[in-house]
Parts: structure tokens; sequence; C-alpha cells
């Protein structure tokens, strides 16, 4: 029981950090600046091989996390003025996560998973319209409470036996293009003054953030099939965004997002080899999301 806590707390904060403190907090207060963000960038690229790569002592997947979640504390006093430097050693930190965090999933905890999840869109959505140069401490609080929840899984072993064998990389292609419609979509979403739907419909996107992630957990069907349910629902999403209409995009887009990421998640966590999860990371995370970003910014689709 304390492990599927812990478990659930890891990921579920570590999502909050990156959502509130990455991808709308440093991203944000460097204006979008993909010149001035690049080591950061760069840095979780390096941080997401190196988390795949063998270690010389504290070789255990929760031992890497308990130095990239300390790493990653020590970072946040900074927040959100870094240097150079301390930009790159942050995307290390959170690169690193990335695939670990998923590693220490079974493709059969879906309930841990469904727990993380909600923690991270509550947490997420709740403190998404706070200003973006006062989230000091709560950089330091998730991240706190991420590293603390490590400590507690420190002797916590990945039951290799319940994952499957390597998919193709072909596999992964749908995740990559959900990641980026995702990415383009949030992305234009919050920098459009009349679509600020976090402000005014903040507990029904909670709502139906809850909603998609139990829809995505109880429905059992082919892969095929749910990709197909998640490019209706981006469909739906856009045109609502296109449309102008808050109140249907606060329900249609939280639902999106909610149902796709239960998919990817469980998806990845079936991958047998940290290595090669780590390698595919940097195209399903940080290459997918960096080329929604970068259309975002370009208005080319939306």
């Amino acid at each position: 029981m304390i492990n599927s806590i812990a478990l659930s707390l890891l990921l579920g904060f570590e999502l909050s950090y990156y959502l509130l403190i990455i991808q709308t907090g440093i991203v944000a207060h460097y204006n979008s600046d993909l010149i001035t963000l690049f080591p950061m960038f760069a840095g979780g690229v390096l941080g997401t091989v190196f988390a795949g790569k063998p270690w010389i002592i504290y070789n255990k997947a929760v031992h890497k996390i308990i130095f990239a979640l300390s790493l990653q504390l020590l970072l946040s006093f900074l927040y959100p003025n870094y240097n150079f430097f301390t930009l790159a050693l942050l995307g290390v930190a959170v690169g690193m996560m990335a695939p670990l965090g998923i590693y220490l999933f079974k493709a059969k905890q879906k309930t841990e998973l469904l727990f993380a999840l909600a923690i991270a869109y509550t947490v997420g959505t709740y403190s998404f319209t706070s200003a973006i140069d006062t989230r000091l401490d709560l950089a330091i609080g998730v991240s706190f409470i991420a590293l603390l929840s490590a400590i507690i899984l420190r002797n916590y072993k990945v039951d290799t036996d319940t994952k499957n064998v390597a998919y193709t990389f072909r596999a992964y292609l749908p995740l990559m293009l959900w990641i980026l419609l995702d990415s383009n979509l949030f992305e234009t979403i919050s920098r459009h003054v009349g679509l600020d739907i976090w402000s005014e419909y903040t507990y029904t996107i909670i709502t139906f953030h809850i909603l998609g992630l139990l829809a995505a957990s109880k429905i059992n069907t082919t892969i095929s099939t749910q990709h197909k349910v998640i490019a209706l629902l981006f469909v739906t999403s856009y045109t609502m965004s296109y449309l102008e209409s808050s109140t249907l995009l606060a329900i249609v887009y939280p639902f999106t997002i909610s149902y796709y990421n239960i998919i990817v998640f469980t998806f990845l966590s079936k991958e047998l080899s940290l290595a090669r999860l780590s390698l595919i990371m940097i195209f399903v995370g940080w290459i997918a999301s960096g080329l929604g970003l970068a259309l975002a910014l370009s208005h080319l689709l939306h």
C-alpha cells in the first residue's frame, strides 16, 4: 500500500512540476524564446539519455530518481532566474525523470497511474493561473514531495517480468503525434486572451480531466481503436478552439488530455528496457513537445 501511494505521489507531483514550473513557468518567464531556452532542452535530452545508461554505483532506477530529484530541488531555489549553466542542469534533472518515472510503473498498475495523473491535473489546473514569477514555493514544495516519495521507494524493485518485449519504433509514432498536437494546442490556448479557460472554468476542467482518466482506464479495447478515439477527441478539441467556444473547449480538451495520457503512459510502461525507453522518450517527449511549441509560435496550424 505504501509503495502504491508513494508511486502516485512521485509521478503526480513530478508531472505537476513539469507543467507549472517548466512548461508554463520558465518557458513563459523567458517569453518562449527558444534560443534562451535551448540549454534546458539540450540538457533535457542529455538527461534522458543519461537515465538509460548504466551507472557505476546506485544503478537502480529509483536511486537515479533520487539523484535527479535532489538536483531538481536544489535548482528550484533559483526559480525563475536561471543562467545558461543552471538551465542546462535543470533540463538534465527533468530529462532524467521522463523515462525513470514511467519505468517504475508496471503496465497493470492502472490505479496508481490514474491517481498520479489525477493529482497532476488537479494541482496543475488549480495553480495554473498563479503568477508565473511567484511560484518559488510551489517549485520547492512539489519537488520536495516527489523526492520524499522516491526516498520511501528507495528499496523498490521494478518487476520487469510484467513488462512486454520492445515495440517497434513505428508503434510509438502515434504517441508522438498526440503529444505534438497537445503541445501545440496547449501553447496556443494559453496565449489566447479570449480563451482563458483556466481562470473561468477551473473546476469544470478538473472534473473533465478526472472523467477522461476514468474513461480511458475503464475502456478495454485494442490500441488501434484507442488511437481512433484519441484522433476524434483532438479533432473536436481543435474545432472548439477554432470556433473559440470556451465552454465546450473547457469540457472536451481536458477530457482529451487525460484520455490520451492514460493510453500513452500505459503503452510506454510496457517497455522492457530502460535504455530503449530513454531513447524513445527523446522522440516522444522532447522532440514532439518541442515541435508543438515551435508550431504554436509560428501559428502554422492554428
